[in-house]
């Protein structure tokens, strides 16, 4: 599996964005706002100047990367507004997470343990209407940096005396609503704006991220080899540098797999270990145990299996998917009992998740293997 790419080049981007943010919001606030909202930067600058005495008037305005409170509401509301007007054109909620924050439906919050996916919070819904999906997808997709712009119009409209905490949330938000506009990509994430245009400009991109999200609703409520073929055949058309790459073929592979159209699995895989370097680690990691399993249970490869165990960290973010390799393993070395063993304990860690759309889209599969290994003789003959 190649290695993560790196953020050097990504990080340098977001810093230059910041920092000509900065520029043109000082400028702003120097030369065309009013006498009122001059005198507000003045009131944050003296405020700011009170907690790092003999620092200059910009410097101060870096105190807003670090200013928690401020960020966490921005996102909440970043996140609702995508939740919120998604729910209202047609869109499923299933999760939401600020921060470190997560809530799923219908009404369970825990902490999220993930890391390296590039976004401070998500809003995941997914479509339930199909007609005109790509302008309702718009239309959720431009709630959430709109809200920030508008969270900070209406408090510019409140008449009290702001202080230094609201000056901060302007800013946060400001860059929030604004960054999001602008076409970019984290690790694994595109940004709002990259996907508006995507949906608006780049057909082909466009139609493979909406045929995504069918597919993930179908998979919520069906088997993955009964998936729409026309929704597949869109989301495997083009093969590019973008994390969608990644999780349109492990999609389609998921379909292929449980078809047993191992020939045409194998190749997707291939794809989307191709492309892991665009991944998150969870995702990374969820490839690895994918790779173990294809290996054991089609190729009947317990070596070779073990290797793709042997990538995994101790401890993965999904604490179900380490043991789905060893079951894995287990099965093809002839241990059935210790297969099934492995899944009951699949199943368990599965069913403690809060989130609901895992749970409906792995439980199954699980259960179905487990189905399947009451029809092997303990020899481990087929």
């Amino acid at each position: 599996m190649p290695k993560i790419e790196s953020q050097v080049a990504r990080t340098g981007k977001i810093l230059v964005i910041w920092f000509l943010f900065v520029i043109m919001v000082t400028m702003v606030f120097t030369f065309w706002l009013p006498t009122s909202m001059r005198s507000l930067a003045r009131d944050f600058s003296v405020g700011m100047n009170q907690i790092f005495p003999g620092h200059s008037t910009f410097g101060p305005l870096l105190l807003t990367v670090f200013a928690f409170p401020a960020s966490f509401i921005a996102v909440a509301i970043h996140e609702l507004a995508h939740a919120l007007v998604g729910v209202m054109v047609g869109f499923r909620f299933i999760s939401l997470r600020i921060g470190r924050l997560q809530f799923d439906r219908p009404f369970r919050i825990s902490l999220y343990k993930g890391r390296g996916t590039g976004a401070g919070g998500w809003a995941s819904l997914f479509p339930v209407k199909q007609d005109k999906l790509i302008w309702r997808a718009i239309a959720m997709l431009l709630a959430g940096p709109l809200s920030n712009l508008l969270s900070i119009a209406v408090l510019l409209a409140l008449s009290y005396s702001k202080g230094t905490f609201s000056i901060v949330f302007i800013y946060v938000s400001a860059f929030l609503g604004l960054v999001n506009l602008i076409p970019v990509r984290g690790r694994a994430v595109i940004s709002d704006g990259g996907r508006i245009l995507m949906l608006l400009r780049n057909r082909a991109q466009g139609e493979r991220w909406v045929a995504m999200l069918k597919l993930v609703e179908e998979m919520r409520t069906g088997p993955p080899e009964k998936m729409t073929p026309e929704f597949i055949a869109k989301v495997i058309a083009i093969e590019d540098k973008s994390p969608d790459t990644v999780t349109a073929h492990a999609i389609a592979y998921a379909a292929a797999f449980w078809g047993h159209k191992d020939d045409e699995a194998a190749r997707l895989l291939e794809t989307c270990l191709r492309h892991s370097s665009l991944a998150a680690p969870s995702q990374r990691q969820g490839l690895a145990v994918i790779a173990a399993i294809f290996q054991a249970r089609r190729r009947r490869r317990a070596d070779l299996a073990q290797q793709w165990l042997a990538d995994l960290p101790p401890k993965t973010e999904f604490p179900w998917l380490r043991p789905q390799a060893e079951a894995a393993i287990l099965e093809v070395q002839g241990n059935l009992d210790g297969a099934r063993a492995k899944l009951d304990e699949v199943e368990t860690l599965i069913s403690a998740s809060p989130n609901q759309a895992i749970r409906q889209m792995s439980l199954p599969n699980v259960q179905r293997w487990k189905s399947e290994l009451q029809a092997v003789p303990q020899t481990g003959q087929r």
